[in-house]
């Protein structure tokens, strides 16, 4: 029985310390629109968390910075991430495409005739 016990202990001891250093997963990247969402309010707080007596007397003395502080540092940030995000979409090789919008006119100024291009 103490064999048994003795194997067992050195099976969760190994995988304690595997789990230790264990590599952290990545999640999945997020939405595009959530990035973006979560750049925008980085810093600067909406007008509910504000409102208390310690948001009135930030505002007023800027313990963790004043709010033109805090939008610019979100400005910069919505910034990064959107250059980021187009430097991405051209480096991927592909061309995005997007279907033409629907139009009632069956044929081009160019097909007709009459036209005189100047």
């Amino acid at each position: 029985m103490s064999i048994k016990f003795i194997k067992l202990s050195q099976v969760l001891v190994v995988a304690a310390i595997a789990s230790l250093f264990a590599v952290e997963a990545q999640a999945e990247m997020k939405p595009l629109d959530d990035a973006f969402k979560d750049a925008y309010h980085k810093r600067g707080k909406d007008a509910f968390k504000q409102s208390n007596i310690f948001g009135q007397i930030n505002t007023i003395v800027g313990l963790t910075g004043y709010p033109e502080q805090h939008i610019s540092i979100d400005g910069k940030a919505v910034d990064q991430l959107y250059q980021q995000s187009l430097s991405k979409q051209t480096s991927s090789g592909e061309y995005l495409v997007t279907r033409d919008l629907e139009n009632p006119y069956d044929t081009s100024l160019r097909e007709n005739p009459n036209y005189i291009a100047f």
